[in-house]
């Protein structure tokens, strides 16, 4: 297919659009930011910030991307962004990467890049902002990055098996559903010959220079930007820049940076696209229209416009589904990005199998409903007050805001003229916006947001014979008849009765003790039993966090009931507390800054939640509510049933399904109590049962632990009284969990899958579980081997064999149900490398064993986890987490000096002695799935 009908048609194009696209912007930049632009054109923006503490990130980013690509460089914008970490003028080799990991910044975690159509971006993340040698490095590394990239020949042809393995392993169902309609999505534009990972052909044979080519002629600084944000005094770090990066050369009569257009269209555009791995069909609407060119302070007020029919329409939609019999299983509409020059209002609906016209129907229909009549005032001021109550959140804890968040917006400033605001100012702003916008104005904008013209119609579904698909002609029909219905106005729900309408009597405290090792927290027991531990901070200035327990979970229910007590949460929260279906208990928590979620696992059942100061209380509310009150909705459970059912049909006997569903069965030797997804399981599901067996588990404060951090209410103590002490408890009724010997079976469980694929590929799981004593030391140690055997996966497998885009490895130790180290070691690649590739696996766990690893590569580990360490103590999320493992395993805290003992004495020949007592007989699960060998050629 060709792109454009002409030479001619691409001259216009690109010569339409290259003034048109340069982005700009009327709204000032924060004055938090010390920016400037070099003689050379490079930009630069700096801003300092403190979370976390000591730390700061580089991110260097480039507006170009595979749209610029030439035919035969299809593919190489991607190729190109690997090169940079494959040696340049002043880093030799993996020079960049190796002198990161010595500080502790990884590589994955916080050495990383992305490239899109449009632009390029590279990061080094969370560097120790003391160190002002590692500071000149890392601009050091952006300096080469701009324009010295060593593009080796031998690194080249390295790489080419990288990205091989990154192309076959990204080419999964949504992956090719998405290259099928990106054909009609950016019909006659070059964005649907662009996907970015690009011709696989191509990236096997293109000659060196092509790549330096494209290197040469884009990588520029009128193109690039500085970005460093974090715990740094940002005058200096300007000095800095403004030396290392000033003596760039401007190349003379440069390129024009040319923008691509996405041609309009009359009407609708169609695809249907199938796929035989695809987990549902979707019918999704794109109203294109163009991205502003100047952003100001109006296009940003028509935004929140917009964004306030999009959220009132969100709202309707999961209202309707939740309270009616409908063909659909989820609808949703919002806004997406298609390309630079190119935005969207998009309409989405996941309709049940076989049901696709009628549950497109069904939101035309709510769609049109809205259009109509519009939203009431009601629905107008519930959703103002949400949007301001979130940024009144965000002004609270603005020395929270992450490094990395701060410089991507930033990165979308300096590529798109996003632009880029303190949180005061914002909060300022939008509340003035808000007082202005009237619900007329609300009513008129939700009519534009559908438009007759520039429409694209994308269906993606499962290819099967008994998958129903209407035509085009069909989809129009429904649109049409839908505009000329009669429709009633939508009728609201009275929200206003209070959450708890019960008197609550409550407990006393009647006993109070310090938790040894943490100075300020305090454990408590109320009368009615109920355990509960306070640890108060200021590490967040407005962000409370909380977690209950209590032993027994799954563990004490009869394996046939297995499948209901798993869908038990599911089925509260589906359908709502005390007086309040699910979605009228989202309009009555609307505005409040609330999360609460229950959880019933093999051991233990409970809750995880957070909120801040002001809605603590209404926290209390939903847990007490989540306890006493909790609902029971058949046609909830009838909708969930239906979900599962839609799955099931859909991806019974697809690759991945299988796959993992083997890995299940061995990991767990094929024990009923852990059940597939499968027919049985939904024959085996009851309403009566997951609602009995719900109630059986949360009940009982008296066996709960609840755990509170953060910055606490100073009436904490009277709050917990009055709603936990209210939860009816037993304190006689102890429960504990049974061990059910979850485990794999002793030896070596393997299993071989040949399947058919569309793309030739192996998938290798290989996890090692052994029963052995803990140690806080070993916790260590067992980091530390799994992260050794990580890197020499990365430099054997994926380096020297370019055969894998990656190989995962990751450790695990569990204290319950008993003591328990495992390790995970996971990869995708060619099949016909499988078999080398595994060997390799194996023979480096062989190896280690017999030769204790290299010092410096030890202290590599250690130092990562340092500094890990000293940026998670600063989160309220650590403490509370450590406050749990202590009471779920009888462990006292282990502080900062325990920390780093432990972690020092670790010593490379104790690494070697463990990987020995690790693999000696562990119980090994090994799976792996492969291609069949007459199976068909990539498609490329």
């Amino acid at each position: 297919m060709k792109i454009f009908q002409s030479k001619y048609w691409l001259f216009v194009l690109l010569i339409g659009f290259k003034g048109a696209a340069q982005f700009s912007t009327t709204v000032p930049l924060s004055k938090d930011v010390v920016s400037g632009k070099l003689k050379n054109g490079m930009k630069y923006y700096v801003l300092h910030n403190e979370w976390p503490k000591d730390r700061v990130c580089f991110y260097f980013a480039q507006n170009v991307g595979a749209i610029l690509e030439n035919d035969d460089q299809n593919g190489l914008a991607h190729f190109l962004e690997h090169m940079a970490f494959n040696g340049t003028q002043n880093f030799e080799g993996k020079g960049i990467i190796d002198m990161l990991e010595k500080k502790g910044v990884s590589f994955g975690a916080d050495i990383n890049a992305y490239t899109a159509q449009d632009q390029t971006v590279y990061n080094l993340s969370n560097v120790p902002a003391g160190d002002s040698k590692l500071i000149d490095s890392c601009l050091l590394a952006l300096h080469d990055w701009s324009g010295f990239l060593s593009l080796k020949d031998t690194e080249i042809d390295a790489e080419r098996g990288v990205i091989r393995e990154e192309w076959r392993t990204r080419r999964n169902s949504d992956f090719r559903l998405r290259l099928e309609t990106d054909k009609v999505l950016y019909k006659d534009s070059k964005y649907a010959k662009r996907d970015v990972i690009g011709d696989l052909n191509l990236i096997n044979t293109f000659d060196y220079q092509v790549l330096r080519d494209y290197y040469k002629k884009w990588y520029r600084p009128d193109l690039q930007a500085v970005i460093v944000v974090g715990d740094i005094d940002p005058k200096e770090i300007e000095k800095k820049i403004i030396e290392t990066f000033s003596s760039i050369q401007m190349p003379k009569n440069a390129a024009e940076r040319y923008y691509v257009s996405v041609p309009k269209n009359k009407g609708i555009n169609y695809v249907l696209a199938k796929d035989k791995e695809a987990n549902e069909t979707n019918v999704v609407l794109y109203f294109k229209k163009e991205f502003d060119k100047v952003k100001s302070n109006e296009t940003i007020r028509r935004d929140l416009v917009n964004n306030l029919c999009t959220d009132m329409m969100n709202r309707r939609y999961q209202e309707f589904i939740q309270n009616n019999e409908t063909a659909v299983l989820g609808i949703g509409t919002g806004t997406s990005e298609v390309s630079r020059l190119t935005n969207s209002y998009y309409l989405y609906v996941t309709p049940k199998n076989n049901k696709t016209l009628e549950g497109f129907k069904e939101m035309m229909v709510e769609t049109e409903r809205a259009v109509r009549y519009g939203f009431t005032q009601k629905e107008l001021d519930r959703n103002k007050e949400a949007v301001l109550s979130s940024y009144e959140n965000l002004l609270q804890n603005k020395d929270k805001f992450e490094n990395d968040a701060l410089s991507e917006e930033l990165v979308n400033y300096f590529l798109k003229a996003e632009p880029f605001e303190s949180i005061e100012t914002q909060y300022e702003n939008v509340k003035k916006r808000l007082a202005t916008i009237t619900l007329a104005e609300i009513n008129q904008a939700v009519k534009k947001l559908l438009t007759n013209d520039n429409i694209v119609m994308v269906v993606t579904g499962p290819d099967k014979k008994e998958a129903v698909y209407p035509s085009e002609a069909e989809y129009v029909k429904v649109m049409t008849d839908v505009k000329k219905m009669p429709l009633e106005k939508y009728n609201e729900t009275d929200t206003d009765k209070p959450l708890v309408s019960a008197e609550l009597k409550g407990s006393k405290v009647v006993k109070e003790t310090p938790i040894e090792g943490i100075a300020g927290a305090k454990s408590y027991v109320l009368a009615n039993g109920a355990k509960i531990v306070l640890y108060p901070t200021t590490l967040a200035k407005d962000e409370v966090l909380f977690s209950a327990f209590s032993f027994g979970g799954s563990s004490l229910i009869k394996t046939e009931d297995i499948p209901s007590a798993q869908i038990a949460v599911s089925l509260v929260e589906s359908s709502g507390l005390g007086a309040f279906r699910s979605t009228d208990l989202k309009d009555k928590l609307n505005g409040k800054i609330i999360d609460i979620k229950p959880y019933i696992t093999e051991l233990t059942e409970g809750f995880r939640g957070s909120s801040n100061q002001k809605d603590f209380e209404t926290l209390l509310q939903l847990l007490y509510l989540y306890f006493e009150e909790p609902r029971f909705d058949k046609e909830a459970y009838t909708r969930m049933i239906t979900g599962f059912s839609n799955s099931l049909e859909n991806t019974l006997n697809t690759n991945p399904k299988v796959f993992q569903d083997t890995i299940s069965q061995l990991n767990y030797n094929h024990n009923k109590r852990v059940p597939l997804l499968d027919h049985e399981f939904l024959k085996q599901l009851s309403f009566e049962k997951a609602s009995e067996l719900y109630k059986q588990r949360i009940q009982n404060a008296g066996d709960f632990t609840f755990v509170f951090t953060g910055n606490l209410p100073e009436n904490v103590i009277s709050l917990i009284e009055k709603y936990i002490g209210s939860i009816t408890s037993d304190t006689n009724k102890k429960e504990n969990f049974v061990d059910n010997k979850l485990d794999p079976a002793p030896g070596i469980a393997k299993k071989l899958l040949v399947r058919e694929m569309n793309v030739p590929k192996a998938s290798v799981y290989i996890r090692f579980v052994k029963q052995s004593p803990y140690s806080y030391k070993n916790v260590f140690t067992s980091h530390i081997l799994a992260e050794l055997l990580s890197k020499k996966y990365l430099d054997l497998i994926r380096e020297e064999e370019g055969g894998s885009y990656g190989v995962h490895v990751q450790s695990g130790v569990s204290r319950l149900p008993s003591d328990e180290y495992t390790m995970t070691i996971n990869f995708d690649s060619d099949p016909e490398k499988e078999e080398k590739l595994t060997k390799i696996v194996y023979e480096q766990i062989d190896l280690i064993q017999k030769k204790a690893p290299k010092e410096e590569d030890v202290q590599t580990v250690k130092n990562t986890l340092l500094k890990g360490r000293a940026e998670k103590v600063m989160t309220n999320g650590f403490w509370l987490g450590s406050l749990n493992n202590m009471l779920l395993n009888n462990e006292t805290f282990k502080d900062d000096a325990t920390y780093k003992k432990a972690l020092n004495e670790v010593t490379p020949e104790d690494v070697k002695a463990f990987a020995k007592e690790f693999f000696a007989k562990p119980s090994t699960v090994e799976v792996i799935m492969k291609s069949k060998s007459e199976a068909a050629a990539p498609k490329y």
